[in-house]
């Protein structure tokens, strides 16, 4: 820990990236009392990294019914509680300092992976810019400086750019969704030396945000295409 680390979380103390209590001086990043935390567990799909109930299987019915554009994922946690509410936390209530334990968990799930698919850059899922101006922040580019600088990779936030400020993908069926990114997105800077990118996010879902981000950056150049996610959606 650096000397300015120190004096803030000396003033400053942090809290639990689970449950908010307070960290003592020089603890961890989340309460020791949490072991049995809802990590996403093998078997998975080998697609999006979403459990599935069989190890005869290699997909899950959401990858089985749809084309997928990246290659792999790699989410750390199921979107239920407690981790639910805390990434919602740092999605709306400005959370920031929850991301090193979120971030460095991604980094943790990602790290075998690296070389084996030479990961040479990571990326994040941007926001308009007038979004960016109401939340102050894009968590998502947050959670991406934290893996990585765990991973030791370069990270390029200008790869994807949101050219259309859009609703509120909640609010949406799968169909407006997919057409809502379809019609936000579009390339950005285009770095020819980096050919296997790893895009990181808070949350996955249908997939198709990260899937539409994927389509572009291989339209740009990209040879392989991988995510990681705090969270995912249990979908089927």
């Amino acid at each position: 820990m650096d000397i300015y680390n120190m004096f803030t979380d000396l003033f400053y103390p942090r809290r639990c990236a689970v449950c908010d209590e307070v960290i003592p001086f020089g603890g961890s990043l989340v309460c020791d009392i949490h072991t049995d935390l809802p990590y996403v567990e093998s078997p998975v799909c080998m697609l999006c990294g979403k459990e599935i109930d069989s190890q005869e299987r290699e997909l899950c019915l959401d990858c089985e019914k749809h084309f997928r554009n990246f290659d792999r994922g790699f989410p750390v946690f199921n979107y239920v509680e407690p981790v639910q509410a805390r990434v919602l936390a740092i999605k709306y209530h400005n959370k920031l300092e929850y991301c090193d334990f979120y971030g460095k968990a991604m980094a943790d799930k990602v790290r075998p992976y690296v070389k084996r698919y030479g990961i040479d850059v990571v990326t994040c899922v941007p926001v308009h810019k007038r979004k960016l101006r109401q939340r102050g922040y894009n968590q998502a580019e947050v959670l991406a400086r934290v893996v990585a600088s765990e991973l030791g990779l370069p990270l390029r936030t200008d790869m994807l750019q949101r050219k259309v400020y859009t609703t509120p993908q909640k609010k949406l069926n799968n169909l407006e969704r997919a057409n809502n990114i379809k019609e936000s997105m579009m390339t950005g800077k285009v770095y020819r030396e980096y050919r296997n990118v790893l895009i990181v996010d808070d949350i996955y879902t249908t997939g198709v945000t990260i899937d539409v981000c994927a389509g572009i950056l291989k339209k740009s150049g990209a040879q392989h295409v991988y995510y990681s996610t705090i969270c995912i959606g249990k979908g089927r």
